[in-house]
C-alpha cells in the first residue's frame, strides 16, 4: 500500500472505557497486514471540530511521537 501523506488509516473510539479501548487497539494491532493506524479517543474539544481538522491535528501528533521515539 503506497503512503500518501494526505492519507493515513484513523480508527476514532468514542464512548469505550480504556479497558475496551485497549482491547480494540490490541486486536487491530493483531491483524498481519495491515499498515500503521493512528488510534485516537473522543474528548470534549474534538467531538466539536471538523472530521478534517481533527485529522490533521491526529496525524501532526502521531508525527510528533514518531520523532521522539525514532530519538530513543
Amino acid at each position: 500500500m503506497q503512503e500518501d501523506k494526505n492519507t493515513y488509516p484513523v480508527i476514532l473510539m468514542n464512548g469505550l472505557n480504556n479497558e475496551q479501548t485497549l482491547k480494540v487497539m490490541k486486536a487491530v494491532k493483531s491483524i498481519e497486514g495491515i499498515p500503521r493506524i493512528i488510534f485516537a479517543s473522543t474528548t470534549q474539544t474534538s467531538l466539536e471540530w471538523k472530521v478534517k481538522d481533527l485529522l490533521q491535528e491526529l496525524k501532526a501528533e502521531d508525527d510528533e511521537f514518531r520523532k521522539m521515539k525514532e530519538k530513543e
